[in-house]
């Protein structure tokens, strides 16, 4: 991984260096004097806010936010060239006869619809019958001591192909089994910023940083969190700034969990949202109590099983304090 944040913290050393030995040559009238022979232009410390995040194989993550060391990948290849396709389990076809159930209204006694505490009509699945004729083992039908028909109510059912010799579907349900079958695969999307131009902090409060993602269709319902791994914020006196966090999530078709909200210290915040498969939605990077600062990286970590990323771009807040300002 790119350590652009040590890339900051030597441009900004450089640039305060010079920027004090021009000052000091400035106010020394001794013709001896004479400026820095290597200087650097504060033009040349700006760096654009961009995004970087990777777009091959999901990557393993540490507590720190860092890749792991791919250590597995030869043996891995070997392991799967010595299986083969002759040791991939083989599919079997299973014919299952399934109940056929349908939605009814629950009645009470006297036949009036039962209700909730919301007034809502209650309902229930049942299995369908259907009345049909008692017969005999020679096939002609039973009669009753009047000579009468003999007939019995029984459970509907209907034929079902399934491709997994374990269970019938039926008993299965969807969202079961979809999480039974899904693997998170995390990964790490790198934001990193610097302006030395105006030769001091930025200061701004609110919306920070965006990343738009776009929900999976195939992933089951549940909360997948958005959180930042690890962060490297520089003031222009080279103050490292640390700051407290508050991770979010995309909850699909599921209750958000409540977030904390940021105290006196310097904060940042994922602002969690709602969500369904297939949607797009905006996540946004909140800052409050800015000490003060002109450059930045920042990692953020995501599922990308669930999500995919499709913008990214700085917060109304940061960009109109801290990129489209119009400097002195």
């Amino acid at each position: 991984m790119k350590n652009y944040f040590k890339k900051i913290l030597t441009v900004c050393l450089i640039a305060s260096l010079s920027v004090a030995a021009f000052g000091c040559s400035s106010k020394n009238n001794s013709s001896e004097a004479e400026l820095p022979r290597e200087t650097i232009s504060l033009d040349q410390t700006k760096v654009p806010l961009t995004f970087e995040h990777e777009t091959g194989a999901g990557i393993d993550v540490t507590e720190g936010g860092e890749k792991a060391e791919d250590t597995n990948t030869d043996a891995s290849s070997a392991e799967s060239a010595a299986v083969g396709e002759e040791t991939k389990p083989k599919a079997e076809t299973s014919v299952f006869a399934v109940p056929v159930t349908e939605i009814v209204k629950v009645t009470e006694a006297g036949g009036q619809p039962v209700t909730d505490a919301k007034g809502q009509e209650q309902t229930e699945v049942v299995k369908v019958t259907e009345v049909v004729k008692v017969t005999e083992a020679n096939g002609q039908p039973a009669t009753d001591a009047q000579g009468q028909e003999q007939t019995e109510a029984v459970e509907v059912t209907e034929t079902v192909l399934s491709t997994e010799a374990a269970e019938p579907p039926a008993t299965l349900k969807p969202t079961e089994a979809a999480v039974s079958n899904y693997t998170p695969s995390y990964d790490l999307c790198k934001a990193y910023w610097l302006d030395m131009s105006q030769e001091s902090d930025f200061f701004f409060e609110g919306e920070f940083l965006i990343v738009e993602f776009k929900v999976n269709d195939n992933i089951p319902d549940g909360s997948y969190p958005v959180t930042i791994a690890q962060t490297d914020i520089a003031s222009w006196d080279l103050v490292a700034w640390t700051p407290d966090i508050i991770n979010g999530e995309v909850a699909v078709n599921t209750d958000i969990q409540a977030q904390a909200d940021p105290d006196d210290d310097f904060t940042l915040k994922v602002r969690s949202v709602s969500a369904k498969q297939g949607d797009t939605v905006k996540i946004a990077i909140d800052l409050s109590h800015n000490p003060g600062f002109c450059g930045f990286t920042l990692d953020i970590q995501y599922d990308k099983s669930a999500m995919t990323i499709v913008d990214t771009y700085g917060g109304s807040d940061f960009m109109n304090t801290a990129v489209n300002y119009v400097a002195n």
